[in-house]
């Protein structure tokens, strides 16, 4: 009886399995949803986009856009968080991921336990931006001049608890510079607000940055990421400006629900990391500021909960509440 229950479990057991590859063979065999949880136009949906046109080309069925913006990105998350787990429904975000949860313990989905990573699939390289009252043309002396001045000068952000904000407190906490806190709405008035002189330092998109940086209304003192990066053109780390252990990536990612066959997570994350080897795809995306990466699922789950930590630390030591 025990040798005939093995056989059976056995037979079920693989029955289970041989389904579970067939669907990956099959899949996609109809229009798969890809949900961006911000407004049309960022970089963010940019990505979604030109990467949704490949993987139609690639797998013979339609990956069709559908931006659900809200409340820090958390309203499409939770969709495709509660979202049936069959690879029709994928998300391409940011790491709003991460910096949602740190502010808002109270959220309806768990980035960790309801979101399969599939890909870390790019990154939009940022830089630490600086006035030109501020004195000093290497980091260090930047950094020296505003601790020679604490409380006179002001760092500009997108907002309480935005990317920005986040951010620029990291950079405080490992420096100890003392800077006062001016919250905007977005990037371009954070570009107007430093090029008026009315704030001094803070952390850009790279690329939007850039006219600035080359007709000299501002500094770049060094770009926040792990190492340097042909978007940032000649831009040294702020690791290797002097600030060790700084590095932070405001990366794009690639998710499915919790529970989405590991055989249709492991197609889908072939097929995006090859898309992001191909030099054209790399080289439009590079064009608007975005570095393609391309990592493993494992790689992409590890950084969701490092970055998740970091953020939460980060939160918590400085009372950063989100508005």
């Amino acid at each position: 009886m025990a040798v005939s229950r093995r056989i059976l479990f056995g037979a079920v057991l693989g029955a289970v399995l041989s389904a579970h590859a067939a669907g990956a063979q099959d899949y996609p065999s109809k229009p798969v949803r890809v949900v961006v949880p911000f407004p049309p136009g960022g970089g963010t949906d940019l990505y979604a986009r030109e990467l949704s046109q490949a993987l139609a080309q690639r797998l013979g069925q339609p990956f069709v856009v559908e931006n659900k913006p809200g409340a820090s990105a958390t309203i499409g998350t939770e969709l495709v968080a509660k979202a049936a787990p069959d690879g029709y429904t994928i998300l391409v975000t940011s790491n709003s991921l991460v910096t949602a949860p740190a502010l808002n313990r109270k959220l309806r989905f768990d980035p960790v336990k309801d979101l399969a990573p599939v890909t870390l699939g790019a990154d939009q390289p940022i830089a630490l931006a600086v006035a030109p009252a501020v004195k000093g043309g290497s980091l260090g002396e930047v950094l020296a001049d505003i601790k020679a001045n604490p409380g006179k000068y002001n760092y500009v952000t997108a907002g309480v608890g935005s990317p920005q904000h986040l951010t620029t407190e990291h950079l405080r906490s490992l420096t100890g510079i003392d800077a006062v806190h001016v919250p905007l709405q977005g990037q371009g008035p954070m570009i107007t607000e430093l090029i008026s002189g009315r704030s001094q330092i803070g952390f850009l998109v790279f690329s939007s940055a850039k006219p600035y940086f080359d007709n000299g209304q501002l500094r770049s003192v060094g770009i926040a990421g792990p190492k340097r990066t042909d978007v940032a053109p000649g831009q040294a780390t702020l690791a290797e400006g002097g600030i060790k252990d700084f590095a932070v990536q405001w990366w794009l990612g690639v998710l499915a629900p919790a529970g989405t066959p590991e055989p249709i997570v492991q197609k889908l994350n072939r097929e995006i990391v090859a898309i992001g080897s191909e030099p054209a795809f790399r080289s439009k995306l590079a064009a608007a500021g975005i570095d393609v990466i391309g990592s493993s699922s494992a790689e992409f789950a590890k950084a969701i909960k490092d970055d998740l930590a970091l953020w939460t630390s980060i939160v918590d030591k400085n009372g950063i509440e989100a508005k």
